[in-house]
Parts: structure tokens; sequence; C-alpha cells
């Protein structure tokens, strides 16, 4: 029997069974999508700059007072 023919739900571009095997596409959420097209699973954090002066508290309770 012949494969089923897939195509990116995204771009359009023919996926094939290989690519699949080899992680160049991917499902996400019953859907197929190459590579460029493919969703984030996780959305990605924002990355902490070490330039940012972030206000320090102190426990409740506590003083900052020594």
């Amino acid at each position: 029997m012949g494969k089923e023919i897939v195509y990116c739900h995204k771009c359009g571009i023919r996926i094939t069974e290989k690519e699949f095997a080899r992680g160049l596409a991917h499902t996400v959420a019953h859907l197929p999508y190459c590579t460029r097209c493919r969703p984030l699973a996780t959305p990605t954090l924002p990355v902490n700059d070490p330039d940012d002066h972030y206000v320090q508290v102190s426990p409740p309770g506590r003083s900052r007072s020594a």
C-alpha cells in the first residue's frame, strides 16, 4: 500500500515519513508541522539581565537594619 501524503499545517510543504523519523517534522495537537513552522511547546522565558537592579525585600518579621 502507499504511504500517506502529509503537508505542513502552516506553510503547506510536503512532509515525508522519513522526516518524521529523523526529527525534521513534528506533530503538535494532531497537526503536522515542518521544523520551521512548528509552534513552540512552551513559551520561552525572558533572560535575566545582569544590569537589572532588583529591589531586595527582606522576609516579614525581620528588619533590614542591624
